[in-house]
């Protein structure tokens, strides 16, 4: 067997992804659940299936400890396969790189996300669990500037999720490891690059986050994403990642940012796929005083979505409420994710 039928597999199983270890059979990722596929494979059919389509030095390289991350083309589709070791044997995870990056009304996002992409400058968050949809949210985010006014976008991720062709805006995407060699320095090459948008994949540093900072007070609408469950968690976790006292952190943090969204992908009733839960944080005059004064507690912050229905903000239990209520959700998930299980009473 070679690996190209199995991508061909996972194509025409509408997975998003392929687990290759040995011992196990292949396993899709279909709708969120693994699926696994006869028969097991042996350590001797992974390598087989990895170097039908990869080079025998980085494979090498790979049970050496050095794993190693490759762009897969088969027929007219893309796939970032990531190859490592498991327990001295190799195994390889593969992931289909969308061939469209799906609207904001196809993904059935707030109007607010649609707002959000006007701004001229800011950091913009959409936070969650791995696996939770954000990266395709900020695309759609992109996707929508792209098709709708000329600017420079700019992004530098890692790995590459989707291809963003450019439209009437001029598109240049960076893949850290292969563009370029380390984040920090990637993203100060921007600073010079004239952006008008730019989009990060990952805030991973105390550096990396003090250069975002600084690009969206210059004027730069910068994206980007965390792992978070709330949205008053990533607002503490950006606080923490920043060198220095943390006044100086909270203040920064207030008049940078412009709005963290915590979403979760959940099962449609009818099954027909998943749907986002988002729970929205604007920051507003008040917002930004709170945080700057150091009471952005989560629990401060939720309640301060609750006030601020008509700003456009909502909780993650009141986003799952109007899902259930729409029909959208079953009783049964939304009970599974509410923190507040009352609120699904009569």
């Amino acid at each position: 067997m070679e690996l190209n039928s199995l991508l061909a597999q996972i194509v025409e199983r509408k997975a998003s992804d392929l687990h290759l270890v040995a011992g196990v059979p292949p396993i899709f990722r279909i709708d969120g659940a693994l699926t696994p596929a006869a028969p097991p494979l042996t350590e001797d059919d992974v390598s087989a299936l990895l170097a039908s389509a990869l080079p025998e030095d980085k494979l090498a390289a790979a049970r050496e400890g050095h794993g190693f991350s490759a762009t897969l083309r088969f027929e007219d589709q893309t796939f970032h396969c990531q190859v490592f070791r498991d327990r001295g044997r190799l195994a390889a995870a593969v992931r289909l790189l969308p061939k469209r990056i799906p609207t904001l009304e196809e993904m059935h996002l707030p109007g607010i996300f649609e707002k959000l992409t006007h701004l001229r400058r800011g950091l913009v968050l959409v936070v969650g669990p791995t696996g939770s949809g954000k990266t395709t949210t900020l695309f759609s985010m992109l996707n929508h500037i792209n098709l709708t006014r000329s600017e420079r976008i700019y992004t530098l991720e890692y790995p590459l999720n989707y291809v963003l062709p450019s439209k009437l805006s001029l598109v240049t995407q960076r893949v850290v490891g292969e563009d370029v060699k380390r984040w920090e320095g990637g993203l100060r090459s921007l600073k010079d690059a004239d952006p008008d948008v730019v989009f990060l994949s990952e805030l991973r540093s105390p550096e990396v986050v003090r250069l975002a900072a600084e690009m969206a007070e210059a004027g730069v609408l910068v994206f980007s994403q965390m792992t978070a469950d709330t949205a008053g968690d990533a607002v503490e976790s950006l606080i923490q990642l920043f060198d220095g006292p943390r006044e100086a952190a909270q203040r920064l943090v207030a008049r940078t940012v412009q709005a963290v969204m915590a979403q979760r992908l959940l099962v449609r009733a009818d099954r027909a796929g998943r749907v986002a839960a988002n729970e929205i944080l604007i920051l507003n005059p008040r917002v930004r005083q709170m945080i700057s004064d150091g009471q952005a507690a989560p629990n401060l912050l939720e309640l301060a979505m609750s006030a601020s229905h008509m700003a456009g903000m909502k909780t993650m239990d009141e986003a799952l409420v109007d899902l259930y209520a729409g029909a959208v959700i079953s009783r049964e998930t939304a009970e599974a994710h509410l923190k507040d299980k009352t609120r699904l009473l009569g």
